[in-house]
C-alpha cells in the first residue's frame, strides 16, 4: 500500500512539474531580455530580440531565441561561451521586458494605447489596465478586432451585461495582437446619466388608443396583447396596425412596429413577450393625443420613462441615418 501511494505522489509531481514548464513563457520579437554571468559579469547583457527572433551577444554572435524558454536560452548560451571561456559553466537569463505579448486598447478608454504583458490577461482586466471606459463608452457593444493569424475577424461583446451577472467567464479569450474598442454610446451622453436615468422599474406602459393608458405592473412572461387587455382594450378608433414597441437595450433604446390586428387574428408574427418598462405605443386613425382618456396628466406619470426612450431612439436613428449618407 505505502509503494502505491509513493508512486502515486511521485507521478503528481511529474505532471506538476510538466505543466509548470509548459507554461513557462517563450520569448518573442520585441522582448527585452538581461543576461548574467556570475563568474564572468563583464560579460552581463541587456539585449533586444530583433524582430527575426535573434540577440547578439559580443562574444558569442547571434543566437535564435523567439519561441524557446529562459531556461533553453540559458543552455545555449553556455554552450556556445564555454567553448571560449572555460570558466563559464552557467548563465542566469530572465525578461526584463515583455513587449511580444500586446493588445491595443482604443475608443472610450480613459488611457488608450497598446499595452503588453507577460500573459494576456482577460478582457475586463485588460480594460481595467487602461484606467476603466470612459463617461461615454458603451461597455454593452465592445468590439474585439482579431490581429495575428485570425486578422479580419470581428467580435461584438457585452461586458456590461457580463459585469451585471457577475460571469466574467463568458467573456472571449483575448490574443496577442487584438485590439480592443469602446464605442461611445448611442445617445452621446455620460454612462453614469444614463444609468440613472434608465434604471428598470418592475412596470410596462401601454399608452395611446386604449381605455386605461397608463404603466402595468409588469409580469413575467406578459405578452403584448395581454398588457393592451389589461389597459382596458382598444378603442374604436385605434390602429392598431402600426402598434410600436419601445424597449431598453443596455445604455440604448430600440423600437419595432408589430401589426396587432395580423398578429392577433392569424398568429403570423411570433409572441411577443414584454420585458421591463417597454412602452406600448398604440396611435389612432385620428392623430395621437385624440384618444380618449389620455390626458396630460397620464403624459404626466409615463413622461421620464417614455421621452428617455423615445429620445435615445431617436438619436440612434439619426445617427444610423447620417451614417447611411
Amino acid at each position: 500500500m505505502n509503494k502505491v501511494i509513493i508512486f502515486l505522489f511521485i507521478g503528481l509531481m511529474i505532471f506538476t512539474a510538466g505543466s509548470l514548464l509548459a507554461e513557462e513563457y517563450k520569448v518573442g520579437p520585441g522582448d527585452v531580455i538581461e543576461i548574467n554571468f556570475w563568474q564572468e559579469p563583464t560579460l552581463n547583457s541587456l539585449v533586444r530580440v530583433s524582430q527575426e527572433g535573434k540577440i547578439s551577444l559580443d562574444i558569442a554572435g547571434e543566437i535564435e531565441v523567439s519561441g524557446r524558454t529562459t531556461s533553453q536560452i540559458e543552455t545555449d548560451i553556455v554552450r556556445r561561451i564555454s567553448r571560449l571561456n572555460k570558466n563559464i559553466s552557467q548563465a542566469v537569463v530572465r525578461v526584463s521586458a515583455y513587449n511580444y505579448q500586446y493588445v491595443f486598447v482604443s475608443g472610450q478608454a480613459r488611457q488608450p494605447g497598446k499595452y503588453t504583458f507577460e500573459e494576456i490577461p482577460g478582457l475586463w482586466k485588460i480594460i481595467n489596465e487602461a484606467g476603466g471606459v470612459s463617461e461615454f463608452g458603451d461597455l454593452s457593444r465592445v468590439t474585439i478586432i482579431r490581429g495575428g493569424d485570425r486578422a479580419g475577424e470581428v467580435e461584438i461583446v457585452n461586458v456590461a451585461n457580463a459585469i451585471a451577472t457577475g460571469d466574467l467567464s463568458r467573456l472571449p479569450k483575448v490574443y496577442r495582437e487584438d485590439t480592443i474598442e469602446i464605442p461611445r454610446n448611442p445617445a452621446g451622453l455620460p454612462s453614469a446619466e444614463l444609468g440613472k436615468n434608465l434604471e428598470q422599474k418592475n412596470v410596462i406602459y401601454v399608452v395611446g388608443a386604449v381605455h386605461s393608458p397608463g404603466p402595468i405592473s409588469f409580469e413575467d412572461n406578459i405578452d403584448v396583447l395581454e398588457a393592451i387587455s389589461l389597459a382596458g382594450g382598444i378603442v374604436d378608433n385605434a390602429n392598431w396596425k402600426k402598434t410600436k414597441i419601445i424597449s431598453k437595450d443596455g445604455y440604448y433604446g430600440q423600437s419595432m412596429q408589430i401589426n396587432l390586428e395580423k398578429y392577433s387574428k392569424t398568429g403570423a408574427a411570433a409572441r411577443y413577450t414584454l420585458r421591463k418598462e417597454d412602452v406600448v405605443v398604440v396611435p389612432s386613425k385620428s392623430g395621437f393625443f385624440g384618444v380618449a382618456g389620455f390626458n396630460l396628466t397620464t403624459i404626466g406619470a409615463i413622461a421620464g420613462v417614455i421621452t428617455s426612450g423615445i429620445l435615445i431612439y431617436d438619436q440612434v436613428s439619426n445617427n444610423n441615418g447620417n451614417q447611411g449618407r
